[in-house]
């Protein structure tokens, strides 16, 4: 056959449109010399996505030596890192995680263990989730009373992306497990979750919010955390609604203790001198309620039994009276 570049492109083409990835592979080739075609680096990095995304070596290391070099996009290191990890942790040496898979399911949880710890050791994340996870569930003597070395590999973890490990994080610090309790580490590392759309990191911050727990109590923005939990998952509507129930309740009773203490402020300055009238604030009468609340209860339980018995009186005298009836 005689070389032709563009009859090259037109049949590669073809083949892309069919689902081929080393057609794929090869038009993005074409778009970065200029064969056949001129010089086009956005397209050759679309056709390298399209064959890395069903797992072409090739494709993932060009992709990140045209993130290194900036070839059709914005110059980064981070994201030529990824590609790199991509392409390093598809080597032989990745078959053992598929080993230590099947041996926890095999229920030899500490051998798999042993395997995804030499795996993690070499910074594939998947293993450092599995190892964190595995000192999580302390199934076995060799893993049990070791929850800092699962906070260690959700660390690790964490560091290389995943959301899931920035939750388990917090989870830690926020209940003291593997180190001491520190809430504003667990605001920190669910904030970080909440900003790639964890609705559970969401959940969390509007709690804190709401009960003031590592950071100034500010119902409004527990709201709009509670709203933007509800939002992300459908799992998070039901609870959402039973939290916001609960805040539109405090509110509302903030609300109107804000408003009485305005009215009592008012009349207390514009009688008080005159007629000698002092009304109390809130911060006087709701100390005391809550010291006395018992003896409250009772007060309004009697007033209440107290006129129960006078209606009932009150019906019965009516029923005893006589009817005058005209002839």
């Amino acid at each position: 056959l005689t070389q032709s570049s563009a009859e090259a492109m037109k049949l590669f083409s073809q083949a892309a449109e069919q689902g081929n990835q080393e057609a794929r592979f090869n038009l993005g080739a074409l778009y970065v010399v200029g064969q056949g075609t001129s010089k086009d680096y956005a397209k050759a990095i679309y056709y390298f996505t399209l064959a890395a995304n069903r797992g072409h070596m090739l494709a993932l290391y060009n992709l990140a030596m045209m993130h290194l070099n900036g070839f059709g996009t914005p110059r980064s290191c981070v994201n030529a890192l990824q590609f790199l990890k991509s392409v390093a942790e598809r080597g032989s040496w990745g078959s053992q995680l598929q080993k230590s898979y099947k041996l926890y399911h095999q229920g030899k949880v500490d051998q798999s263990l042993m395997m995804y710890t030499e795996s993690a050791e070499l910074g594939y994340e998947v293993a450092q989730g599995n190892v964190a996870h595995i000192y999580d569930e302390e199934k076995t003597e060799m893993t049990a009373g070791k929850k800092n070395r699962a906070l260690a590999a959700y660390e690790s973890s964490a560091q290389q992306g995943n959301v899931a490990a920035e939750l388990k994080i917090g989870d830690y610090y926020y209940y003291g497990l593997g180190t001491d309790v520190n809430y504003r580490k667990a605001v920190a590392h669910y904030r970080a979750a909440s900003e790639a759309r964890n609705a559970q990191a969401m959940f969390n911050l509007a709690y804190m919010h709401e009960h003031g727990i590592g950071m100034t109590r500010d119902l409004h923005l527990a709201k709009r955390f509670y709203d933007m939990a509800a939002e992300t998952s459908q799992d998070a509507v039901w609870p959402v609604a039973l939290c916001r129930a609960k805040l539109w309740g405090i509110m509302t009773v903030r609300e109107s203790i804000e408003l009485i203490d305005t009215a009592t402020l008012k009349i207390t300055q514009k009688y008080g001198p005159q007629y000698g009238i002092w009304l109390p604030p809130s911060t006087v009468w709701i100390p005391w309620l809550n010291e006395n609340w018992d003896l409250l209860l009772i007060g309004l339980l009697v007033a209440h039994f107290l006129f129960v018995l006078a209606l009932r009186q009150h019906l019965s005298t009516e029923r005893l009276r006589p009817v005058n009836r005209r002839l």
